[in-house]
Parts: structure tokens; sequence; C-alpha cells
């Protein structure tokens, strides 16, 4: 689906464009099957795995971030040379008290040009089971922020906006299969579960092949265009075997450790990223921040 001319000077406008159509009610609800087997057959994998760069884990969470439905739109917004640098589950539990603070992704580690975030809506969601907030037009700069521990990965840092103006924060309520598009640098968050009903959604981050990242290098698996620039480390597609693709997702973000998810690491940090407990320590440690392994 293309987006229209008002839709495009909206995202530039405001920073944001939702209620895209991008697949059918029974395509999410085929995706949103595939998850709820995983977590079944893997149960104590699932909280790790649902995390950064679970697109280089499951080739139906890649197959997801390739349809054309997202991909199109992506493309009327940031070009036709597109790498895809992340994908991460967001999934609300009934009743769950998690608020993801007032933040901008793209604050510790300024991507230019800017990444765009596809918010994927496996189930509806809605202002009830905490829907994602926004605040328009604040993607034109980062905000004045603080670092705050991250509980499930002492060593990593998260930023949250300091005075952020939630007055003006609007809702993007979704339906199943409905997508909404924001910059990376747009103020946003999302307020607890209030409702009896599981919040199922997918994030994936597209990023232009010719953006540079103003830490370290990341890296990204092209799914349309070309990569003229090299900016960004290549990674390949996932295969069918989960614990191959576990294997090959450990060796990427040990060598290119900094992106716009989990921040900057400081000269000597040893690398945090969420991994099966004790997989890293079989896998063998590697050095501190500064060496220049490659996977």
């Amino acid at each position: 689906m293309r987006l229209t001319g008002e839709q495009i000077a909206g995202f530039r406008r405001d920073g944001y464009v939702g209620g895209i159509q991008a697949m059918s009610v029974a395509h999410a609800a085929a995706f949103r099957a595939r998850a709820e087997a995983f977590v079944a057959s893997h149960p104590t994998d699932a909280g790790w795995a649902f995390d950064i760069k679970c697109n280089l884990l499951f080739d139906w969470v890649y197959a997801n971030a390739t349809l054309p439905g997202i991909l199109e739109p992506v493309a009327d917004l940031i070009g036709g040379d597109v790498l895809l640098t992340n994908s991460v589950f967001r999934v609300k539990e009934p009743g769950s008290t998690v608020n993801y603070g007032w933040h901008q992704d793209a604050a510790r580690i300024p991507v230019d040009p800017c990444p765009v975030i596809v918010y994927v809506a496996i189930s509806d969601a809605t202002v009830e089971n905490g829907c994602l907030m926004v605040i328009p037009g604040t993607q034109g700069a980062v905000a004045p922020f603080d670092l705050v521990s991250n509980p499930g990965q002492p060593n990593r840092k998260v930023a949250r906006v300091r005075d952020p103006a939630v007055d003006r924060a609007v809702p993007l309520a979704l339906r199943a299969g409905e997508i909404a598009i924001f910059s990376a640098n747009l103020v946003h968050g999302s307020p607890p579960n209030r409702s009896r009903s599981r919040r199922f959604a997918v994030l994936h981050d597209y990023t232009p092949a010719a953006s540079r990242q103003s830490i370290g290098r990341g890296s990204g698996q092209l799914v349309l265009g070309r990569d003229r620039h090299g900016n960004f480390a290549p990674e390949p597609m996932p295969g069918p075997d989960f614990e191959a693709n576990a294997a090959m997702r450990r060796r990427i973000l040990e060598a290119y450790p900094e992106n716009i998810l989990m921040g900057p690491l400081e000269p000597g940090q040893r690398l945090d990223f969420p991994d099966r407990p004790g997989a890293r320590a079989a896998w063998g440690q590697q050095p501190p921040h500064g060496s220049t392994s490659s996977p």
C-alpha cells in the first residue's frame, strides 16, 4: 500500500502516520499463532528471543518485516534503499503495569538520516490495553533526557525524556493488521494494560542505507533496493533452524553491539544483551568493547 501525499506530509509535520492496513486480520492471527507456539515449545527462551534483533532468530518475523504492505509505505518515507536494523516484540499481558516511559529511540545514538519504526498491531491496540502514545512534532531534535537503569539488563541504561509535553500526547489506536510508522526521534511511550486482553505487537526498525550512526557501527539486513554505502555491517537472513540462528545473532551482537536500542558502550564495558542464560559463557565471552572482531 502506497501512502498518499497527505499522509506523507502529515508524517513530515507530526513525525508519525497511523491506521495503515498492512495485512489481513487472518495474517495477523497466523503470526500470533506462530509466536505462541514458540512460547509453548521454548518457555524458557521466549523472554530473550522476543527481544532485540528477533528478525535474526525467526524466519517468520523476517517475513513479516518484508511484507509489501509494510515496505511500500516505509519506502515512501525514507527512500528505496532500506535496511531492517531491528525487530522486537512488545507484548502486554492483561492487567500489566508495564509503562514504557516517554523516550526517543535514537536519543543516545543519533542516526542521520533518521530511521523509522513500524508498530505492527498483531492484536487490536486500544487506549485501554496500553496502545502507543506519541507527542506530535517532537521529532526535530533530541530532547533533554535522564539515563535510568533497565531492570532486565543491569549494565544497560535507557534514556527517558526529562520534561515531556504529555498534555499534547495522542493515542495511536490500531486494529489487528494495521501499522503505524513513526520517526525514531519522535517522543513516544505507552501506558499500562488495564484491559482483560493481551496487547500483542511487533516493532520493526528501518534505516536508510545511506544513514550513519554517530557512535559505533550498526548492522542490518538489506530488505529493499541496494546498499551503496556500507555504513552498516550486513546481516544474513535467518534460516529455519532456531539454534543456528541464535548463534548467528550472538555473533552479530557481539561484533556490533552499538545501536539505537542498546545505546553506546563505554570503553572497557562488557557487552550485555538479552540471551539464553549461560549461553555466552559457553560460547566464549568476547573481549571488552574496543576490540575489532567481526561475525
